[in-house]
């Protein structure tokens, strides 16, 4: 094995322990919602109008020719639940680090598939879903992982939903045990995707990318 492949797997392994342990952080410290009602009471009280009714017009952009989603950092699959409510006849598919709450989803939504997550490598082949949903996940993936992180959103999908905070500039905060890796999201995501539609909410930046 050369020195430059020898310097990938440690740089993968390196990064693999690193999500593995937030995600053990998260499965003692996050309460996870049990009820979708709770996640747009929620959004509500962070001054959002109507949730549902943001995500389902950034959703309509998405032609379902795969009649996939993925949703990456699924939690109990709530929000994954909600999505193919709205296109019953696409397929459902979560991952998380947090294999607790992947355990709880497959118990309450048995007809979508959920997988555990390495926090790396997004366990599925190339253009396999017609969209990727990934909210309030960005800000959890450190600097150095984030290309790496991008490109994976790329390779599996044709397009991408995003769901951030709307931090203006590169920040790293520690808050109460946790780290946040904040950057000018708007801009990041537009250089690694094209923008179909984005939405600026309570703080929030929501956008519909294509994965070219």
């Amino acid at each position: 094995m050369d020195r430059k492949r020898k310097k990938e797997i440690s740089v993968r392994m390196k990064a693999e322990a690193y999500y593995q342990n937030i995600g053990v952080k998260w499965q003692t410290e996050y309460p996870s919602p049990a009820d979708i009602e709770e996640v747009w009471a929620f959004y509500r009280e962070c001054g959002y109008k109507d949730p549902q009714q943001t995500l389902s017009k950034l959703l309509r952009h998405t032609a379902w020719t795969k009649r996939r989603v993925l949703d990456l950092g699924c939690d109990r699959g709530l929000m994954l639940a909600f999505i193919c409510e709205q296109f019953p006849r696409i397929s459902g598919h979560g991952i998380d680090i947090n294999h607790e709450a992947i355990a709880a989803a497959r118990k309450h939504f048995p007809k979508h598939v959920f997988k555990g997550f390495d926090g790396v490598t997004i366990p599925y082949p190339e253009k396999y879903f017609d969209l990727v949903f990934v909210c309030a996940v960005a800000k959890h993936i450190r600097y150095e992982d984030r290309e790496h992180f991008y490109r994976e959103l790329r390779r599996v999908a044709d397009s991408v939903l995003l769901i951030e905070i709307d931090a203006k500039k590169k920040e790293e905060v520690k808050q109460q045990g946790w780290t946040f890796y904040y950057s000018n999201f708007e801009q990041e995501f537009g250089h690694f995707f094209r923008p179909i539609e984005v939405v600026h909410e309570a703080g929030d930046l929501l956008g519909i990318y294509a994965s070219e």
